[in-house]
């Protein structure tokens, strides 16, 4: 069985619990652990995320990068009207 790239398990539970894409940079810790099958290891990931688009300043650029990895369109979430 093929196992789902982390990435886009990642967006995947975010999405099933009703955050879209753009909540994952600036979403808390004590958010995420309310979040159904979160990890120790996606909350590591996503502070890493948040800290990294700190650094560099391109919150939207990583938030690309991280929907590109995960094979998504951001057509399809500007068409929701998902604000990046």
């Amino acid at each position: 069985m093929k196992r789902e790239p982390f990435e886009k398990r990642l967006l995947r539970i975010f999405a099933e619990a009703g955050y879209p894409p753009s909540r994952l940079l600036n979403i808390s810790p004590e958010e995420m652990v309310g979040i159904p099958g979160v990890t120790v290891p996606n909350i590591r990931a996503v502070l890493e995320i948040q800290k990294q688009s700190r650094i560099e300043g391109q919150l939207r650029e990583t938030l690309k990068d991280m929907l590109d990895c995960a094979g998504q369109e951001l057509d399809m979430l500007w068409e929701e009207g998902i604000e990046l």
